[in-house]
């Protein structure tokens, strides 16, 4: 009886653009991994990835299982494109901080199933900025040493998805912000990537579909923020 009540509240959470949001992404990324004939492996990781972000959005403990499945996957495939700071970035660091946003936010959670979001003072928003930049151009130094590929947009990436999920693990809406800067590079990666036999298609429509799940974030952890304020 429990169990059937849990279900019924977590689905009258959703909106409708919500689910069909979720839905539309999911069919379309399927559709055109098949048409572009995409791996399977980029196929699983992309459907994955989808749902994590959606849940994330919402404010689901639930978004650490398909988000740890999605990384593991997309540092495979990151590999096989000599994006090492990607690499290093998915199977050393999301997997780990996965499983301690899971601990962390599965004890702030509120009677509806709802993480506790927090917001940054404007002053710490300038500092966090500030110190990306540093962070990046020494990154990239270290991944130029390395000879990786498109070094500069790898460090972006890399440097930004770190402070990213540190924000989205303490819960701090401005990880939204954080994000939405991640997505649009990594479109320029993969649309770079374009000609690559490794799934380029499907990573492009996944960081589109990021991308605009993460302008919704924002705007649903601003209204959770103040909730709490």
């Amino acid at each position: 009886m429990e169990v059937s009540q849990n279900k019924k509240t977590f689905l009258n959470d959703w909106t409708m653009f919500e689910k069909m949001w979720l839905i539309i992404s999911t069919i379309t990324m399927i559709g055109l991994s098949i048409i572009w004939k995409d791996s399977a492996m980029a196929l699983i990781s992309g459907v994955t990835g989808i749902i994590g972000v959606v849940l994330c959005a919402k404010g689901k403990v639930s978004t650490y299982i398909f988000a740890t499945v999605n990384v593991a996957l997309y540092a495979i495939i990151c590999y096989q494109n000599a994006l090492y700071g990607e690499v290093m970035l998915n199977a050393l660091y999301f997997i780990p901080m996965n499983i301690i946003g899971f601990l962390l936010w599965n004890k702030r959670k509120d009677d509806d199933g709802n993480v506790e979001a927090k917001a940054l003072t404007k002053n710490q928003v300038i500092i966090l900025f500030i110190g990306l930049g540093i962070a990046i151009f020494l990154y990239y130094q270290l991944l130029k040493s390395l000879g990786g590929n498109l070094q500069l947009i790898d460090s972006i990436t890399t440097v930004t998805s770190v402070v990213a999920l540190i924000l989205q693990v303490m819960r701090y809406k401005e990880q939204w912000l954080v994000w939405i800067l991640v997505n649009l590079v990594s479109i320029l990666m993969w649309v770079m990537l374009l000609n690559t036999p490794e799934g380029s298609v499907t990573m492009i429509v996944m960081w589109a579909a990021y991308l605009i799940n993460s302008i919704y974030g924002y705007v649903n952890w601003s209204k959770l923020s103040k909730k709490e304020a």
